[in-house]
Order: structure tokens, then C-alpha cells, then sequence
């Protein structure tokens, strides 16, 4: 009896340990294979952003750069109402959260790496599943601007096409960035949406700047805003 029972519990604890072992290393594929885990940390220096009036901080680099005041007092319809997402906590949320803008999301992440993203800014909440809204980001990269161009016109591009109806490409300049422009036909049901994803990029030091907006039209004057407020530290 005795023998029976200390091979009865032999082979409970070997069960037992079997069974963890599995566990753990299932565990480590899913952390593997987490996005979060690349995305934003103090321990990847990763950048975020702070508001200070209606000027957004990029930090650790302390480029700045200005919003229109109305975007300081989120639109509470429709939700989401959160325009701002600014901190690296608020940063690893919004990327589980795109709504609407899942598919647009996709091609920006094709191009950018998401980890590098300093701010996500607009006036109004991100995919909120409608189409007359300003979406922006802001990404700090290591790429060059050629690698970003190419970036574009090959991953972007490719992937634009696959999760849109059509796609085309256009480039371009604003003073002294760099302009691409995906010019997208979403027509996901019975109602056809034309509209822009740009890549304004321009080097400062051995870091590329990249803004990145989202729009049907009709937000010039906002865009230009912004381009036309950035700083890179002392550099105008």
C-alpha cells in the first residue's frame, strides 16, 4: 500500500511538473510574441511626450511642437473622446485600441515601427469611426530619409493596397520636409471614403523626425500649424 501510494504521488508531481513546464514555456511565446513588450518603456528609452499649454514636448529630446487650442478640451462625442495620447502608459494603450482606424493603422505600422512613436494627437478621439477628423503622430527614428522614403513606397504602399480598396502614391515638399503622400479609396460598404495618409520627415542630427497624418481633407491650416511650429531642441 505504502509503495502504491509513493508511486501514486511520483506521478502527481511529475504531472505537476510536466504540466508547468508546458505553462512556462507557452508563457514565454506569448510574452514573445507580445507587441507591448517592444513598444513604449523607460527601459527601451522609448519617447513620450508632455503638454505644457497647448505645446506637446517630445521627450528625452525636448523637441516641441504646437496644437490647435481647440484640441485641449476633448470632443466627448462620439467615443472615443481621449484626442491626446501622450505618455507612454497612454502610448502602449492606444496601440490595442484602434477602432475604426485598425486598417490605417496597419499601414502606418508597415512604415514605423510603433515604439518609436513620441505622441498621437487630433482633434478628435482615434478610431471613433468617423471620416471628417485630423488623426497625427509623431515618431523620433533612426532611419534615414531615403530609408523612410523607400519604407513608404514598398511596405506602405503594399500594404495599403491589400487592406484598401486602391492606392496610390504622391510626393512632395513643405519647406524643408519631406513629403509622401498614400492617396487611399476605402469603400468598406456602400459608402466610398478618399483619403490622405502623409509622412512629412526631415533629419535633425542622426535622428528623423516624422509626422504623420490622417485626413479626408480640409485641414491645411492645421498641418501647416504644426510643421511650421516644430523645434528640434535649438534647431528651428
Amino acid at each position: 500500500m505504502r509503495k502504491y501510494t509513493l508511486r501514486l504521488l511520483v506521478a502527481i508531481l511529475t504531472f505537476s511538473i510536466g504540466t508547468a513546464a508546458i505553462y512556462l514555456f507557452a508563457w514565454d511565446k506569448i510574452i514573445a510574441l507580445n507587441p507591448l513588450r517592444l513598444t513604449h518603456s523607460s527601459e527601451n528609452k522609448s519617447p513620450y511626450s508632455v503638454l505644457e499649454g497647448r505645446t506637446i514636448r517630445i521627450k528625452p529630446y525636448d523637441a516641441i511642437f504646437d496644437i490647435p487650442e481647440s484640441w485641449l478640451a476633448p470632443n466627448p462625442v462620439p467615443e472615443p473622446a481621449k484626442n491626446l495620447h501622450l505618455s507612454l502608459q497612454d502610448l502602449n494603450e492606444l496601440y490595442w485600441n484602434d477602432g475604426s482606424d485598425a486598417e490605417d493603422a496597419q499601414v502606418i505600422n508597415s512604415i514605423l515601427p510603433f515604439e518609436h512613436c513620441a505622441a498621437h494627437f487630433g482633434d478628435r478621439g482615434w478610431g471613433n469611426y468617423l471620416w471628417n477628423d485630423l488623426q497625427g503622430r509623431v515618431y523620433v527614428v533612426d532611419l534615414s530619409p531615403e530609408g523612410i522614403a523607400a519604407r513608404i513606397e514598398k511596405r506602405g504602399l503594399s500594404k495599403a493596397l491589400d487592406v484598401f480598396e486602391d492606392a496610390s502614391l504622391s510626393s512632395g515638399n513643405y519647406g524643408l520636409w519631406q513629403k509622401q503622400t498614400l492617396n487611399i479609396t476605402d469603400a468598406p460598404t456602400h459608402f466610398v471614403l478618399m483619403k490622405d495618409l502623409e509622412f512629412y520627415y526631415r533629419p535633425f542630427g542622426n535622428k528623423t523626425v516624422v509626422f504623420v497624418f490622417l485626413h479626408a481633407g480640409g485641414f491645411d491650416e492645421s498641418i501647416s500649424g504644426i510643421l511650421n511650429s516644430f523645434k528640434w531642441s535649438n534647431v528651428s
